[in-house]
């Protein structure tokens, strides 16, 4: 008896350790005693997006917003409208009691850490044993080390990159699926956790959601189910109201990308998986066989390979109707969900083949075998580190750490059943074998943690921003260059804002999808810049082509230019509109002259009615330089001329001069004087349409995405308020959360009360 009762708690254990050391893994490859450290954490996006959390705290939490707007960049821009609020509060919290550097590094790798016990908590809810659920814990690990691509979302590489809300969503979102499936199965209690989950995956990113809706409708398949799982969806829609509604309503206001859709096989089908492949496959048909429930992940796996060529074969076939980029939903970014399902079925089917194998072996191994493979593991790990010699911290010390914790429970335990040591076995070659393809990430992770401050030329980024902070208010345009890299990424100046406060708005920011203004700075990026990025497809790039390029910035209220290559330093010194004002590093920053930010137009403003989009006809506008003091307008008062081409502008000039002065540009509120009431005034500020004018008729959205008023008074002012569809939303999560609230006291209470 005391044998038996010895061997429960010793399987018991191996579970939740198999779990914490793929965990750990993970966590070491992110170089973790980096994320410690309070520096500012820098590295492709991730370089930029330390900007809108501290935005959050320091302006929108304050006055009461959880989205607003932000002067910052693009001329203006909704924030926290059509980008995920979750992760950027979580750190908000955090920073409560720690460093924000740490805060945000933290919050980064969560979503990667969290991944192992998620998938755990799904396989257990799927109704597969301890060894299985354990084995798949440990086959995220090659998952999330997958080095074949760095964009998508989910893996090391694409966190690194800038897209931790991604990993955030997708393993809330296995959390979400094991709940939905426990409720439908038959435990009601947990529908209201089940929408809580899946509205703080959708909080995340929305992109994991079209998958798991999908998913979802085949859960929904037991006699009645639908009526646990529709008010589950119903419920959470509600408490994501707050976000999800405004950013469904305003969605006309972004800016469509148009990624070129993936057509290669190889993106398909990457290295990683052709060995995984032949297992996947069986897996996932033993999966099925032995449960329903398994279906939905299998569902979850192939929608991304259905809809793979589904862009690629429209826009070949239809081209007219969908060119290049007319999908808004990128096939690349559901590629994850194939790859993390092949690498889940592969490691059910060895959990499997585990679970099989020691039904055919003795029932337990004594302590003396447990302790040679624990050896031979430790002699394993310091092969591979020796094998890596230019990386031996991160892997000595996971090595370390994993035998330490095994040979630790050993010790304490005694024996264990030959289960728990095949599952341990079993997990160790999954987490080896993620570990041996290692080329980079470990590596991108160090680069990103040390920080801006950690960067050898930071003194001299430091310099530049200190140089800028000195110079009277104005916007920023600055030279793209890949360069910029050394000060932590080429997005480094994004951050403008963020080191030196909202006096000095950059041009150039991150959310490339939130600003109608993206594709008219791009433009205007490639015509100052000697080797601009020009991300966005389609767009007649006119690259360093100076003279139209200050007059573009002169359009768009910038202030200040700074050339970063000779090559723009001799172009700027020969222009008469600049004038050279401050030099620091290999920075000269100019001053634009005659900039105003709010003036009166010269011209009567029309209103386009016809057949083209209206964004397709600002891009055509912009590109006239004959016609940038003659806007047209998307909707205006009646008595403004209509036309249905460029051509049938009015060519002349009725509106007399006027005076603006005490111009005043804040983040939620734009404000002027003018002495030419009556006139139509560009107010040089990216439209939305929660501005609102007082002492003016407007705004009016005009080309190529500013607003115009007319004043009827002489103090005008421009206030960024909540409308109908914000207060909707707000009022839609009040009610789901304080439902969801309600329900959880209720449940403590009844307990309370059964208890007594």
């Amino acid at each position: 008896m005391a044998v038996g009762r010895l061997s429960r708690p010793n399987s018991a254990w191996v579970p939740p350790l198999v779990v914490a050391v793929a965990s750990i893994a993970i966590l070491t490859v992110l170089n973790p005693w980096h994320l410690i450290s309070p520096t500012t954490p820098s590295g492709g996006d991730m370089g930029a997006h330390v900007y809108p959390p501290d935005y959050l705290q320091n302006v929108l939490l304050p006055s009461g917003r959880l989205q607003g707007w932000s002067q910052d960049w693009f001329a203006g821009f909704p924030i926290y409208y059509f980008y995920f609020p979750l992760p950027s509060l979580v750190i908000v919290l955090a920073d409560l009691v720690l460093p924000y550097g740490v805060a945000f590094k933290l919050v980064t790798v969560s979503g990667l850490v969290a991944l192992p016990p998620a998938v755990y908590f799904l396989v257990r809810c799927l109704r597969f044993s301890r060894t299985v659920a354990a084995v798949c814990a440990a086959g995220v690990v090659p998952f999330t080390l997958m080095e074949s691509y760095s964009i998508y979302g989910a893996n090391v590489a694409s966190t690194l990159a800038g897209e931790f809300a991604f990993s955030w969503s997708f393993a809330l979102g296995f959390v979400y699926l094991g709940l939905l499936v426990r409720t439908v199965r038959g435990e009601p209690h947990l529908g209201p956790w089940a929408a809580l989950v899946f509205a703080l995956t959708a909080l995340s990113h929305v992109l994991t959601v079209i998958v798991l809706v999908v998913a979802s409708l085949f859960v929904v398949r037991r006699k009645g189910s639908s009526r646990l799982a529709i008010p589950i969806w119903v419920w959470a829609a509600a408490m994501t109201g707050v976000w999800s509604i405004p950013f469904l309503l305003r969605i006309g206001y972004s800016t469509d990308m148009a990624w070129t859709p993936l057509s290669r096989v190889e993106e398909l089908f990457p290295v990683e998986i052709w060995l995984l492949l032949p297992i996947a496959i069986a897996g996932g048909v033993w999966a099925v066989r032995r449960t329903y429930d398994a279906v939905p992940l299998v569902v979850a796996t192939l929608v991304p390979v259905f809809y793979y060529p589904i862009p690629v074969l429209a826009s070949s076939l239809a081209p007219q109707i969908f060119g290049e980029g007319r999908f808004k939903l990128w096939n690349g970014r559901l590629l994850p969900y194939w790859y993390f399902g092949v690498t889940l079925f592969a490691s059910l089917a060895l959990g499997g083949f585990v679970v099989w194998l020691t039904r055919r072996l003795p029932r337990r191994v004594g302590v003396v075998w447990v302790r040679a493979a624990v050896v031979a593991w430790g002699v394993a790990g310091l092969a591979f580190v020796a094998s890596r010699p230019e990386a031996p911290g991160w892997a000595s010390l996971l090595v370390a750490v994993m035998a330490l914790l095994v040979l630790g429970a050993t010790l304490a335990l005694g024996t264990v059943s030959a289960r728990a040591l095949l599952t341990g076995l079993a997990s160790t070659v999954l987490v080896f074998g993620g570990l041996a393809g290692l080329t980079f990430v470990d590596g991108w992770a160090r680069w990103n943690y040390t920080g801006y401050e950690g960067k050898e030329a930071w003194d001299e980024y430091r310099a530049f921003m200190e140089t800028i902070d000195r110079l009277p208010p104005g916007r920023v345009q600055w030279e793209f260059n890949r360069e910029l890299d050394k000060y932590g990424t080429t997005m480094s100046l994004m951050l403008i804002p963020y080191w030196t406060g909202p006096e000095h708005p950059s041009m150039e920011g991150l959310f490339f999808e939130s600003s109608i203004t993206v594709p008219f700075h791009f433009l205007n990026q490639a015509e100052t810049s000697l080797s601009p990025s020009s991300p966005v497809p389609g767009l007649r790039y006119r690259t360093f082509d100076f003279d139209r390029g200050i007059q573009h910035l002169r359009l768009y209220g910038v202030r200040y230019y700074v050339a970063y290559t000779e090559e723009a330093k001799s172009r700027a010194d020969a222009h008469p509109d600049l004038i050279r004002i401050a030099e620091t590093g290999p920075f000269v920053v100019y001053e634009i002259a005659d900039v105003a930010m709010v003036e009166p137009l010269a011209y009567p403003v029309a209103v386009y009615v016809g057949s083209e989009d209206f964004e397709d006809l600002a891009l055509e506008w912009y590109d006239d330089l004959s016609l940038l003091d003659r806007p047209v307008a998307a909707d205006g008062p009646p008595d403004w001329p209509r036309v249905t081409d460029l051509d049938q502008l009015p060519d002349r000039t009725v509106w007399s001069d006027g005076q603006v002065e005490d111009v005043l540009i804040e983040d939620h509120r734009i404000s002027f004087r003018t002495s030419a009431v009556g006139v139509p005034h560009l107010v040089k500020v990216s439209y939305f349409p929660n501005w609102k004018a007082y002492g003016a008729d407007g705004p009016y959205r005009v080309t190529p995405s500013l607003m115009v008023v007319v004043p009827t008074a002489e103090e005008v002012e421009l206030r960024f308020e909540r409308t109908w569809v914000e207060w909707t939303g707000l009022l839609a999560s009040v009610a789901g959360f304080g439902l969801f609230f309600l329900f959880v006291f209720r449940r403590r209470r009844d307990g309370s009360t059964t208890g007594s």
